[in-house]
């Protein structure tokens, strides 16, 4: 039978309702797959097998086939017929007063669900070979193949010479959404407006990654990109009331390069003054893909020494708060929804654990620097304990 086990004990359950009789289905070898009765599960059904390989339209088991047949039960079984095709076999328990009414009507019903299942199956099956196919693309190395690429990405309608260029968008606070259900309920509403919203631009492709979108557009300049960018973070906002950030590439990249591009970007609109962040308008922090883990750690550890984890990541929230501020400290204080002098105090202690001045200049750039490496590493999934890693 092309459905699953599950979805037949559902169309079992959901047909036993209406009917208020014991169903049983059984797939094409005679045994029975789902039922109300879970003790018969497994069980094989000398009626079914009879019906599969006589070609039987019906057939009717008699108190005195009961007796003769193991594991059979008085009611009546009919074949499943799916386009020209017998799927399995439906059976219901019950004289034959109870079920003869029923019958038609419940192989009509298994056949439409087991139909529609069919067609849901084959659906997802798709959905799953195009993911496979975009997360090799544009997340893996796909390109070191680029025949197998190819050959993968046409059978699917997507023409990988085409050239594309990538943004990431999310929520900004992405992980208060994701850590609850209701959270992740509400990003995947936001997920669906911004696919409806990209229709308008022909030939995007979508991919959903970690609670972001990737984004690939047919090949346009950067304005036109950041332009784009705009249109979906003010859908967003105007919409549910949340601000939402945009990571986009270079241009003239390869689509697995343009996506580390905008990803990069897209971690870095998570501390940026402005939601849109181009890759071409990246410096410093074009380097810390090339740093080391360890290395980052060992940075972090040296400029919050005696630090735990919860503490770092309060400075780096802090320092994130002041620099996206511009070195406003009645912004930054607004922003997070404090006083202003109690800003200051925290950013006096920060400058006596470490020694340095976030408001000086010379100073700053340390701190940035730190709060990057912070900001990168819980990027990675590491923000629990990232000043005690092997």
């Amino acid at each position: 039978m092309r459905i699953s086990k599950s979805s037949a004990q559902e169309i079992v359950e959901e047909i036993g309702k209406l009917v208020k009789q014991n169903i049983n289905l059984m797939d094409e070898t005679g045994h029975i797959i789902a039922s109300n009765d879970p003790a018969r599960i497994g069980n094989f059904h000398e009626g079914a097998y009879r019906i599969i390989t006589n070609h039987l339209k019906e057939l009717y088991i008699t108190p005195e086939l009961e007796k003769t047949l193991p594991l059979v039960r008085q009611g009546i079984n009919l074949p499943i017929e799916v386009d020209g095709d017998v799927e399995g076999v439906i059976g219901i328990t019950g004289t034959y007063d109870e079920v003869i009414k029923y019958g038609q009507i419940v192989k009509k019903m298994a056949e439409i669900l087991i139909k529609e299942r069919i067609a849901l199956d084959a659906e997802r099956l798709d959905s799953r070979i195009r993911s496979r196919f975009l997360e090799d693309w544009v997340l893996g190395d796909g390109l070191s193949n680029p025949r197998s690429l190819s050959e993968r990405g046409y059978a699917i309608g997507i023409d990988i010479r085409k050239k594309r260029r990538c943004m990431v968008i999310s929520a900004r606070d992405l992980s208060y959404y994701t850590s609850t259900l209701e959270g992740q309920q509400f990003i995947e509403q936001v997920e669906e407006a911004v696919a409806g919203q990209m229709e308008v631009w022909q030939g995007t492709i979508i991919l959903r990654n970690a609670a972001r979108q990737i984004l690939l557009v047919s090949s346009r300049s950067t304005g036109e990109m950041q332009a784009i960018a705009r249109k979906l973070t003010d859908l967003i906002e105007t919409r549910f009331g949340i601000r939402a950030i945009v990571g986009i590439d270079g241009p003239e990249q390869d689509v697995h390069t343009a996506y580390l591009q905008a990803n990069r970007a897209w971690r870095v609109a998570h501390h940026a003054a402005q939601p849109i962040v181009c890759y071409e308008d990246l410096n410093v922090e074009l380097i810390l893909d090339h740093i080391p883990q360890k290395s980052k750690i060992a940075y972090l550890c040296k400029i919050f020494p005696g630090c735990s984890s919860a503490e770092i990541r309060d400075f780096t929230a802090l320092l994130g708060a002041y620099f996206q501020a511009e070195g406003s400290l009645q912004t930054a204080a607004d922003a997070m929804f404090i006083h202003k002098n109690t800003l200051q105090y925290r950013l006096k202690r920060m400058a006596e654990i470490t020694g340095l001045d976030v408001r000086k200049p010379s100073n700053a750039p340390a701190l940035y620097l730190a709060m990057l490496l912070a900001m990168d590493l819980e990027s990675d999934g590491l923000s629990t304990d990232f000043t005690n890693l092997d």
